[in-house]
């Protein structure tokens, strides 16, 4: 079978480019891959270069009756995506939704078009009266915008998306059981994949950060949004003045958001910004204790957690949407209700007293990351959904 993949790659800032720079080695050991990205840029990694044929999209000149299937990567980063968008409106193909909710990807749309009429319309024709209520709210400038809240979850705002899908691939049960319930089209879980893992000097990283060998290293990692809870683990971590730590946060900050929560200059805080893929695996297999909330949640699943948990590393999760699928001895689950700050001080005191036991966890985590989620396995859950959903090409 040959397949058009349409995916954004590295240097666009989104995990979805780390994803299928890691998935596309093992899927071409299944079918002839072309790779179609935005135009304008070329990919980093030369290895995808010399083993795929890489294309800019073209609307007009694109040809689907080549392959036999069209497979479409959507998440929410609207610069990282919008050509994805309209491909799809025109081609219809099997998309798989990073993200369940995409009312931040219309929202940049509309931002970056200007064209609210648009925007407006959709969500009338999605959700009627209230559809008119959240775009006259936006128009408004609320205070917290309806892509920064629980509210977008049940207006998630993928009806577009999912009625252009031929089949439609999610990461969790969480996400699968909801979207079956709102589209009549097929819809497969595929679990986000593991990673290959490599050797690091963990000591010499722990030097370059300044971490002394009695501190902990506790971190978390991933683009920073208010839904990472930052707020919350600041206040659990620096409420627990015994315990030698340095708590490192590695993500790009769009919003500029820690600003906000991290007052002064708290020598027990470190904020790296965002780090090249290697640069972040070298800090994750470094670290002691790994924190990785999500809440309210866009559906997303996090590459970043599943290199936490392959890299042997105790994690703190959110006890909701697809976090909660990892059985309780591979995660730490912490509710996001107002007893949230204690319960992730009680974790985090816990594991900094008890060695065996953030090995134990950490061993867990990585044999059930090996178990279920290995990239081999996934690729061959895709070659699966692809033969069954694709068709002869001419």
């Amino acid at each position: 079978m040959k397949i058009a993949y349409f995916s954004p790659l590295n240097p666009v800032k989104t995990g979805i480019s780390d994803y299928s720079e890691e998935l596309l080695p093992h899927l071409a050991r299944h079918f002839e891959i072309d790779i179609y990205i935005a135009p304008g840029y070329q990919p980093e990694n030369p290895d995808l270069s010399a083993q795929f044929r890489i294309r800019p999209f073209d609307l007009e000149s694109f040809r689907p009756e080549t392959y036999s299937a069209i497979v479409y990567h959507m998440g929410n980063y609207y610069e990282g995506h919008a050509y994805i968008y309209e491909a799809l409106k025109r081609y219809p193909g099997i998309v798989v939704l990073h993200d369940y909710a995409l009312q931040g990807f219309y929202a940049e749309r509309y931002a970056a078009t200007g064209n609210f009429s648009q925007y407006r319309d959709l969500l009338v024709r999605s959700y009627s009266e209230k559809g008119e209520e959240i775009a006259s709210e936006i128009r408004m400038g609320r205070p917290t915008p309806i892509w920064e809240s629980a509210e977008a979850f049940d207006h998630p705002l993928n009806e577009e998306i999912a009625a252009c899908a031929q089949a439609l691939i999610v990461h969790s049960d969480f996400i699968r059981i909801r979207l079956q319930a709102r589209s009549d089209k097929p819809v497969f879980k595929i679990p986000h994949h593991g990673h290959r893992l490599h050797s690091f000097d963990a000591a010499a990283i722990r030097a370059r950060l300044g971490i002394e060998d009695d501190q902990l290293l506790i971190l978390s990692a991933g683009y920073v949004n208010k839904n990472k809870r930052y707020d919350r683990i600041l206040a659990a971590l620096l409420d627990i003045p015994d315990m030698r730590f340095r708590y490192v946060i590695a993500g790009e900050d769009r919003g500029q958001l820690l600003r906000n929560y991290v007052s002064g200059h708290d020598p027990r805080v470190k904020i790296l910004g965002r780090l090249t893929l290697p640069e972040l695996e070298g800090v994750i297999s470094a670290s002691d204790i790994c924190i990785n909330l999500r809440f309210p949640t866009m559906g997303e699943s996090s590459g970043s957690l599943i290199r936490m948990m392959g890299y042997g590393k105790p994690v703190l999760v959110t006890d909701f949407g697809s976090y909660a699928e990892f059985p309780d001895h591979c995660v730490l689950k912490v509710e996001a209700d107002a007893d949230e700050v204690e319960i992730i001080k009680r974790f985090v005191r816990e594991l900094a007293r008890d060695a065996d036991f953030r090995t134990s966890l950490g061993r867990e985590a990585r044999a059930f990351v090996e178990r279920e989620y290995s990239l081999e396995k996934c690729a061959g859950a895709y070659a699966r959904v692809l033969q069954e959903q694709g068709r002869p090409a001419l």
